[in-house]
């Protein structure tokens, strides 16, 4: 019996998906809820699952095209299995044969071929092509893609820890074209959507941006003195980008014109604090989102952030977790970046940048010390605000990040509290 492979809406406001990648062939033995396919949207990059076990009958799209929601992209033909009674209908047409002692041999030699053909499925076309032109036994790689699965990154890694290995340099990729003084590289699909929301914003919001310094040096201590105990009792690795967003949620209830959107009829302010936390892709960005953050301590900030950036590299994030995002924060300081003018994400009327934090020379009370120092750069739009209003949510996170409490982390909590983050 076919089953259809449909398009899937990937949000209220999502209208259409790209396909980026067939993860199966046509004539591949699948199982119910494997990933076939991986699709990209304005909101999301994700995996599909199989809603059936079968055989992949029919793919009727190639990789890059790009489909209204609902859309029939592939069909499955129904593998079903009862005891005593093997079904493999479709792909051979053959009815149910029953299982006897006669045929035991046969079915296992069956089973063999089967899973010979399991693990060959779980290797993308672009996999398997690096292992053939690299000479690469995929069997000796241990795959960190979803189930297992080798990736691209895994066969460079391999090919890079190999005794006197250089840096692996992968071959130009499909659709690449190479001239003589020249490379032409096609757009992903991820990359022109990208691209498309960066000029909309741009087009739309009166961009301005203001830097602030920030001495992060009680930060730097409070997190020197107790990122060993988090990651030992909390599991998770404190960085500094959990307090900025504490810092910067709690100043978002003070100054709630910056979480806000503008409609030509007005400005809309949002009645919930929600922080969008760009994640860096390999061909692009993702703004998974954290849902009330004002309402969160240091330490689940910390969880989230880390939960949702793994899951984003991994295309784990649902759908909901990529929306309701009322303000953005950048964090290019994690590439040793010191500065830069971020893009607002529409609808949002705002976005905060987040440099490195290094130690240089500075002026206190009138001596130089040595301190740890970060820039924050906030992009807002100028139709909502002035630059008044802008500087003063500035200051407050600047302000709140300073006077940062430097005490020892406690093991147990029955309630937040106020030491994470000084007075409030």
């Amino acid at each position: 019996m076919p089953v259809d492979v449909i398009m899937p809406q990937m949000g209220e406001s999502v209208a259409e998906g790209t396909i980026t990648r067939w993860l199966v062939h046509e004539g591949d033995r699948i199982e119910k809820e494997q990933p076939i396919v991986e699709i990209s949207t304005d909101k999301i990059d994700t995996e599909i699952p199989a809603p059936t076990s079968g055989i992949v009958k029919k793919i009727y799209y190639p990789e890059g095209k790009t489909l209204p929601v609902q859309t029939v992209i592939a069909q499955i033909e129904a593998v079903e299995t009862r005891e005593g009674v093997i079904s493999a209908v479709g792909a051979n047409g053959r009815s149910p044969l029953p299982v006897t002692a006669k045929k035991a041999e046969a079915v296992t030699a069956v089973k063999e071929i089967e899973r010979a053909a399991e693990r060959e499925k779980r290797y993308s076309p672009l996999v398997r092509r690096l292992a053939k032109e690299y000479a690469v036994n995929l069997e000796e790689i241990k795959g960190s893609g979803e189930g297992g699965r080798v990736t691209k990154k895994d066969i460079m890694d391999y090919l890079s820890s190999r005794p006197g290995a250089g840096s692996a340099v992968p071959p130009a990729e499909t659709g690449q074209k190479i001239y003589e003084k020249e490379i032409f590289i096609p757009l992903s699909p991820k990359r022109k959507i990208t691209a498309d929301r960066m000029v909309q914003s741009k087009r739309t919001a009166a961009h301005v941006t203001t830097v602030f310094e920030v001495d992060m040096t009680k930060v730097v201590k409070y997190r020197d003195l107790n990122k060993d105990g988090m990651t030992r009792e909390e599991e998770i690795h404190l960085t500094y980008l959990p307090f900025i967003t504490l810092a910067t949620a709690r100043a978002l209830k003070e100054h709630p014109l910056m979480n806000a959107s503008w409609k030509e009829e007005g400005i809309v302010q949002k009645n919930t604090i929600n922080v969008g936390i760009a994640v860096s892709l390999e061909d692009g960005l993702i703004v998974p989102v954290i849902k009330d953050a004002d309402k969160k301590d240091l330490v689940q900030l910390a969880k989230d952030i880390q939960d949702i950036a793994g899951r984003a590299r991994t295309k784990k994030l649902k759908p909901e977790e990529v929306q309701e995002g009322t303000f953005t924060i950048t964090n290019y300081g994690l590439n040793g970046s010191l500065f830069g003018t971020p893009v607002i994400l529409l609808p949002q009327v705002a976005i905060l940048g987040v440099g490195a934090v290094v130690k240089r020379p500075v002026v206190v009370d009138d001596a130089i010390a040595i301190r740890s120092m970060m820039y924050l750069s906030l992009s807002f739009d100028h139709r909502v605000m002035d630059g008044a209003n802008a500087d003063a949510f500035l200051r407050t996170i600047k302000e709140r990040l300073e006077k940062w409490e430097v005490s020892a982390y406690g093991a147990k909590r029955s309630s937040p509290p106020t030491g994470y983050g000084g007075v409030w």
